[in-house]
């Protein structure tokens, strides 16, 4: 049920409660209530269960609406175009009292290379975003994202952070979770090189969470 249906169901509920209680009552003084006050109350209550509703969510914006990536997660990303892939062990927690979310993850690809990196996410409660900074042990450049969370459609869409790129490279991917958010799938892609005629990495990653 959708948040606004559950608070008008609530409200009729309070309000049809409150219109039998006042009618039968054979000593009340609200015997003749006029309906339409009735009504007017109703309205004014969903109103202010609405606004309140509203002010509740904007207090939530934060971290913790990311809580569903903590665990631990067995990934696969595929570049069928390339015939590789790589598989990686993610360990996901929160760090520096709460503030941040923190992936370690160790990887090894289809050529038996290995690596480890580590991403960081946080709110910027002053931008009102959220962002990510990566960090590898064969890349030598860190990566700065900004990260937009759709809980309707259970997908994180990251990009890379407008000017925060020394030379070109555009980052772009959309991951969507399953019901349970214990499974998704991330596609995307990335351009560096040339900005005129880019080399473009595209890739498929499924994730299960383990723990």
């Amino acid at each position: 049920m959708k948040k606004i249906d559950y608070i008008k169901t609530i409200s009729n509920n309070v309000f049809d409660t409150i219109k039998n209680y006042c009618l039968i009552r054979p000593e009340g003084v609200f015997k003749n209530l006029n309906m339409n006050y009735i009504k007017l109350g109703k309205f004014l209550f969903f109103l202010i269960i609405v606004s309140l509703s509203k002010l509740t969510c904007a207090q939530e914006r934060g971290i913790k609406e990311l809580d569903f990536l903590i665990g631990k997660w067995e990934t696969r990303e595929d570049n069928i175009e390339k015939g590789w892939w790589e598989t990686s062990t993610r360990e996901v927690r929160y760090i520096l009292k709460g503030n941040y979310i923190e992936f370690i993850a160790k990887s090894v690809d289809s050529n038996g290379r290995e690596r480890e990196y580590n991403w960081y996410i946080n709110y910027n409660k002053k931008a009102k975003q959220f962002e990510m900074v990566s960090m590898f042990s064969n890349w030598y450049k860190t990566q700065l994202d900004v990260l937009v969370w759709d809980k309707e459609q259970r997908k994180l869409t990251i990009r890379n952070k407008p000017d925060s790129e020394s030379e070109f490279h555009e980052r772009y991917g959309e991951i969507v979770f399953n019901e349970d958010f214990d499974e998704y799938t991330w596609t995307g892609e990335n351009k560096y090189g040339d900005s005129n005629n880019p080399s473009i990495w595209k890739y498929i990653e499924k994730g299960l969470r383990t723990e």
